[in-house]
């Protein structure tokens, strides 16, 4: 016995699932209501869903600003805004499919981006394991990051954003992140004794990209435009990288 279906219940459905579908996207541009605590320094703001210091939160703030600071890229006059969910349902809600990374982008549609639990007091981002994220890669590294992938759509547009090697799609960000914390002639060493740190699936780490992206900007003078205009092949990066003259 066959159940016939009415045009008129598809459209009910149709219409409440994009009503559904609408709402979220609403609620990603303006999540604001589920964060309680802010604070502002400049051009960025700080929303948390659990209490913090003001200091603190601005200390993070001007971190984050002075790293962006140093890409051409960055404006002042564009806001962002930084919402830490320490929440487990609202990691789940902002972050959607990407649970378990440390922050989302969701650029055009916003410019705001989500990370997940912090300790702001601390400079640290928790990890899906429970532990606080060690070493360079500070909750203020994982904030410029996400802000990064921002200013970078917004220069190369969308079409030739998604068009870009991933090497540059995530090694800019990481080179503007890291700022003076990056060493080159430590990355290089570990890029061409294959250091389990540079494969990017297995580490989870950008370092053999930030590598290519630094030795395009820092020894053969590219601009920030150019390696988004037009940069080599990943496989032609990493030779220029082997073929720069022996390390001592």
């Amino acid at each position: 016995m066959k159940i016939r279906i009415s045009k008129r219940l598809w459209f009910r459905v149709a219409t409440i699932l994009l009503a559904v579908f609408a709402s979220y996207l609403v609620l990603l541009c303006f999540p604001q209501p589920f964060f309680q605590w802010s604070v502002t320094s400049s051009n960025l703001t700080l929303y948390s869903d659990s209490s913090f210091s003001p200091e603190d939160g601005r200390r993070i703030l001007e971190l984050v600003e002075a790293k962006l600071a140093a890409s051409p890229l960055f404006s002042a006059q564009m806001h962002h805004s930084i919402f830490i969910c320490n929440a487990r349902w609202r990691q789940l809600f902002f972050f959607n499919r990407q649970y378990r990374v440390g922050g989302v982008n969701y650029y055009p549609l916003t410019s705001n981006v989500f990370l997940r639990d912090a300790v702001i007091e601390g400079n640290q981002l928790i990890s899906p394991s429970g532990q606080a994220v060690q070493g360079d890669r500070t909750l203020a590294y994982f904030i410029t990051h996400e802000i990064s992938h921002t200013i970078t759509k917004e220069e190369a547009g969308l079409y030739r954003h998604f068009n870009l090697p991933e090497y540059v799609r995530e090694g800019y960000p990481d080179y503007v992140a890291k700022g003076n914390a990056f060493h080159y002639e430590e990355a290089r060493r570990a890029f061409l004794s294959e250091a389990p740190e540079m494969d990017r699936w297995k580490s989870g780490l950008y370092l053999r990209y930030h590598l290519l992206v630094a030795h395009l900007l820092e020894k053969e003078n590219w601009s920030v435009r150019q390696l988004i205009e037009g940069p080599p092949e990943q496989r032609a990066a990493e030779e220029a990288v082997r073929k720069e003259v022996p390390l001592d």
